[in-house]
């Protein structure tokens, strides 16, 4: 065969196999591509990635490493062939940490005889390194751009197969790490955004836990629960501070044994403690056995080994009321980071806002039961004063009446008074715990028409007010009778106070088929309209100085209990009439 035709046979197998390597090198650059476009988890790229770019640089094996500079570090999670499945290596240890912190290219023949080689890895493997090909990977940058572009990561490729790396092998290398920066810039920014959901989450559920009504314990146990899920570490605390005698406690905590509590001395003067608490900020330590403030004042008690720790600040009116502590990263590889900061301050302020809602809801709650406690002692004392008066009265009679009859009939009336007073108080403490405490017998409606005018008819008219009592109805009625005075009384007190001096009030009783109707009226100011359909609930006034709104309450709540009715009819300006059915015997 000519000479001639020999080479061309050795040309055309020449092209042919540079054919199928460009097949190959755009085959495994298509299954980059697809790949970088359907997954933004970087960890789950990097397999791919490395094998199709072994194939395409012909190599042994190659490692994908992503740089850390936040904790100065480059890893992988991938080390293909080899025995350990993640490597970490500091910036500037080794070929890939010299290239990820000098941003250059390096491509050597004989890895031992360069002195920025790190052999260890081998060692460990029992791999033999021979050739390298590195190259950093640098954030996607616009022309406007005057910074230095960051670098992201370091591709590096060991041992071509068919001698050593070439030109074309650096630069197909950058080809496809200029594909590999854009995909790294959006899984970044999908992390961010995942780690801004986290966050978003996280307060969600502090929120729905503001509505709560559980019990502190439970609450505060549900929190810190959420705190250590959430950032994935082994254990974690909620001390509370009293700022007065600069002492901790309580304590809410996750994952840490009762007894181990029970012996917990955190001290707020030394330490982690006292820089959070001065300085109202968050502190963090990835070694917290060379920490110096860790090792001030570390958690006697605890048996759990704390080698990383973040602290943050519960802050309410710009005084600190306790601390969060979250304890140990559940992943060793994991460290906390600024992320990890950003997301518990957040929620650090969100626990202080809850708190805060809840202390000042339960001083409300506390202030209403005082109220409610004043406005029953204030009304009990109100009401009173009638019968005293009623008392100081006739007992002044007594003492100037010679006739004996008389003064008989007016110790009759004090002796009355004074069980009038003892069912007062009995009848305000009766109707706050909702107890039926009547006692019903026959009674005429002269006789308790009578019994009234008796008792009050001098002490009104003494209070410059006019007196009628008019009764159209003979009849017997079954009621407690001193009830039933209590329940005129009440009406009467609230007309006098609703009348100028010289007003009148009456008090008239009527026959209505099967039962009696008593009207109590007066003419005075009206009942405000804001306040009729509310008229008969507690504290409920329409801003007399001394009425309590409790007296009516008490009225309705009487005639209730003896199966009555009340009805109101009321003009602005011109007087009020209570109206007060009864069923006949």
């Amino acid at each position: 065969m000519p000479p001639k035709v020999d080479i061309l046979k050795e040309r055309v197998k020449h092209l042919e196999k540079e054919l199928r390597h460009k097949q190959l090198i755009i085959s495994s650059i298509h299954e980059i591509g697809k790949a970088l476009s359907s997954e933004l988890r970087i960890d789950k790229l990097l397999p791919l990635i490395m094998e199709e770019v072994t194939r395409i640089i012909d190599a042994e094996r190659s490692t994908f490493y992503v740089v850390d500079h936040e904790r100065g570090e480059i890893w992988s999670k991938i080390a293909q062939k080899a025995e350990i499945s993640e490597i970490r290596l500091k910036i500037g240890v080794g070929i890939a940490g010299h290239v990820a912190k000098t941003g250059e290219t390096v491509n050597i023949q004989d890895a031992y005889s360069d002195p920025r080689f790190d052999p260890s890895t081998d060692q460990k493997t029992g791999y033999r390194t021979r050739s390298v090909l590195c190259m950093p990977i640098f954030e996607p940058v616009s022309s406007k751009q005057k910074t230095k572009p960051k670098i992201l990561a370091v591709i590096q490729a060991l041992n071509k197969k068919s001698g050593v790396f070439t030109h074309e092998d650096e630069e197909l290398m950058a080809s496809l790490g200029a594909q590999l920066a854009i995909t790294l810039v959006n899984s970044k920014l999908y992390l961010s955004l995942e780690k801004r959901v986290q966050e978003l989450n996280l307060l969600y559920l502090i929120e729905q836990e503001a509505s709560s009504t559980e019990k502190e314990d439970t609450l505060y146990q549900r929190l810190i629960q959420k705190l250590v899920n959430t950032f994935k570490v082994e254990a974690g605390l909620i001390a509370f501070f009293d700022n007065h005698n600069k002492t901790f406690g309580p304590y809410y905590y996750a994952n840490i044994p009762e007894s181990d509590i029970k012996k917990l001395d955190l001290a707020a003067d030394l330490g982690i403690e006292r820089h959070v608490l001065s300085k109202k900020e968050i502190y963090y330590t990835n070694c917290a056995p060379h920490d110096p403030l860790y090792l001030q004042n570390q958690p006697s008690g605890l048996k759990l080994k704390i080698d990383q720790l973040i602290c943050a600040p519960l802050i309410i009116n710009n005084q600190p009321v306790g601390i969060i502590q979250l304890y140990n990263k559940v992943n060793k590889n994991d460290i906390f980071l600024k992320d990890d900061v950003k997301i518990l301050t957040s929620a650090s302020r969100q626990i202080s806002r809850l708190i805060e809602a809840r202390r000042l809801r339960e001083e409300k709650i506390k202030a209403e039961r005082l109220a409610t406690i004043g406005n029953m002692l204030s009304t009990i004392v109100h009401d009173l004063r009638t019968p005293m008066n009623n008392i100081y009265g006739f007992v002044d009679l007594m003492r100037d009446e010679e006739d004996p009859q008389l003064r008989n009939e007016y110790a009759d009336i004090v002796i009355k008074q004074i069980g009038t007073l003892n069912n007062m108080a009995h009848d305000v403490l009766d109707f706050a715990k909702g107890k039926t405490n009547i006692l019903p017998v026959k009674y005429p409606v002269n006789k308790i028409l009578d019994d009234f005018r008796k008792l009050f008819e001098n002490e009104i008219k003494k209070q410059g007010y006019q007196f009628e009592v008019e009764c159209k109805a003979s009849c017997m009625l079954y009621v407690d009778p001193d009830k039933i005075i209590r329940v005129f009384m009440n009406i009467m007190k609230n007309a006098l106070e609703a009348m100028d001096k010289g007003g009148k009030f009456s008090i008239k009783a009527f026959d209505r088929g099967d039962e009696v109707e008593f009207q109590l009226s007066d003419t005075g100011k009206g009942i405000p309209p804001e306040i009729k359909n509310r008229l008969f609930e507690s504290f409920v006034t329409s801003g007399k100085k001394e009425g309590t709104g409790l007296g009516l309450a008490i009225v309705k709540n009487l005639v209730d209990q003896h199966k009555g009715r009340i009805e109101v009819d009321s003009t602005p300006g011109k007087g009020t009439t209570f109206k007060l059915y009864f069923k006949k015997l």
